[in-house]
């Protein structure tokens, strides 16, 4: 696994700046064993960006390549299934559940060991851990960025690192200076090992000369160190203002919809109200009209005959749909009813009036035509009935029972005035002839006297 480890820092992660911290060989549960590498991975640069990176070998080589990255972050729960007994099994929540199965318990402890960590270190945030032994979840996590994260284990500490191009060249060198290095192996590591005491030697002479130096340095990256944590404290604290602010301008912008969306209802609203009122209101002066206005007098009856059509119009005014099934639509639609079987029963009961009338007084001026021997003229009654034609038309639209009654005594009056009419002039003509005759039967006979 070491070798792995090695392999994979080399070939993928450091290429990227990032630095792997613990591996697992895992597989998909329930389905056939295609293996492939969990690692835990910080980068080498700040901010520190903590992922778990699936990796998995190439068909065609052998070679691993990177398939699939989540952040930290982003999980949210680690089920590692059961906290007592040893099992492999475990899943780990992000956008969706990824189920697992590691090739050890042991590597899967270690593994989770180790993301517990890394959130305490880097994110300090509540990922949950179920069904996690108590022993693999320490309670705090050392601050220094150079320690191990995993809590002292030999394989992050000792991290792979390629040798750069002036170690080699020391090497290459060396091995020169050493000619029989390739034959006598065991003269060659002597001599590398008393240079290498010479060198510790040197090295512990100059750090005890530089003691001071190197305490106040030690000091300097403990303050450095607080620092940083107070920093992290602050963009922590500076995270979730943030959060509040967005939580608020979300609610801002949900109260400003709700207000846009009242402001388009009342809009509508006030045109629904505006067209009733427009169409279903009729004026005082109409209904005054209805009630009380004057069926003698020609200005009543215009009066009365605008009435009556602006009625008309409320009452046939084509409601939108709904209006119908409003409160104050009907009790409107019930007040037209009312009024015009009120107006109906007014216009009905005068022009029976009127025709009583007429026929009294034209039964008074036949008298008059009596002597002439003609028949009397209705032209002055059929003026006065002319003014009352759009009434008549109004009253036979709405209500055709009155007005066909209306109708009715109208014939019924005309009938018995011409039968009464023509019987007298059918008499006064008789008597004027039977008259005539007398009186030149009486001059006959004085003429024959005489």
């Amino acid at each position: 696994m070491t070798a792995i480890k090695h392999a994979l820092q080399r070939d993928i992660f450091t290429p990227n700046d990032e630095r792997l911290l613990s591996i697992v060989n895992v597989c998909k549960a329930g389905k056939k064993k295609k293996n492939c590498f969990l690692c835990a991975t910080v980068t080498t640069e700040r901010p520190v960006q903590v992922k778990v990176v699936k990796v998995k070998k190439s068909d065609k080589g052998d070679f691993y390549k990177r398939q699939i990255a989540w952040t930290l972050r982003d999980l949210a729960v680690v089920d590692a299934k059961d906290a007592i007994k040893e099992n492999p099994e475990f899943d780990l929540h992000f956008e969706k559940i990824y189920k697992w199965v590691a090739s050890s318990t042991a590597e899967k402890n270690a593994f989770i060991s180790c993301i517990w960590k890394l959130n305490q270190r880097y994110l300090r945030k509540k990922i949950d851990f179920v069904n996690v032994s108590s022993q693999l979840l320490e309670e705090s996590v050392p601050s220094g960025e150079n320690q191990s994260v995993t809590g002292g284990d030999e394989e992050v500490v000792d991290e792979y690192q390629e040798l750069n191009a002036r170690e080699e060249q020391d090497i290459e060198i060396m091995m020169e200076g050493c000619e029989y290095a390739i034959s006598n192996a065991e003269a060659f590591a002597e001599k590398l090992s008393r240079e290498l005491q010479v060198l510790d030697g040197a090295n512990i002479q100059s750090i005890m000369a530089s003691e001071k130096q190197v305490n106040i340095l030690m000091k300097l990256l403990d303050e450095a160190l607080k620092e940083v944590d107070q920093i992290e404290l602050k963009l922590s604290s500076y995270e979730e203002m943030l959060q509040s602010v967005k939580e608020q301008m979300d609610q801002i912008s949900e109260s400003n919809h709700l207000i846009h969306l009242s402001n388009t209802n009342n809009v509508k609203l006030l045109s629904e109200i505006e067209f009733l009122v427009n169409h279903m209101d009729l004026a005082k002066g109409h209904i005054k009209a209805l009630q009380e206005g004057d069926l003698a007098s020609s200005r009543g009856i215009e009066a009365c005959t605008n009435a009556a059509d602006a009625l008309l119009q409320c009452m046939n005014v084509a409601l939108r749909p709904g209006h119908d099934l409003l409160l104050a639509v009907k009790q409107q639609q019930q007040r037209f009813s009312d009024l015009r079987e009120l107006f109906a029963r007014r216009l009905a009961s005068h022009l029976n009036n009127v025709f009583v009338q007429q026929g009294h007084d034209q039964s008074s001026t036949l008298a008059q035509h009596s002597v002439e021997l003609t028949l009397p003229n209705h032209h002055p009654f059929h003026r006065d009935l002319l003014r009352y034609a759009k009434l008549m038309e109004w009253l036979k639209s709405t209500d055709y029972g009155k007005y066909e009654g209306l109708t009715k005594n109208y014939m019924d009056y005309l009938s018995r005035l011409y039968e009464r009419e023509i019987k007298d002039f059918f008499e006064v003509a008789k008597i004027k002839m039977t008259g005539t005759t007398k009186e030149s039967k009486k001059f006959g006979k004085l003429r024959h006297t005489s």
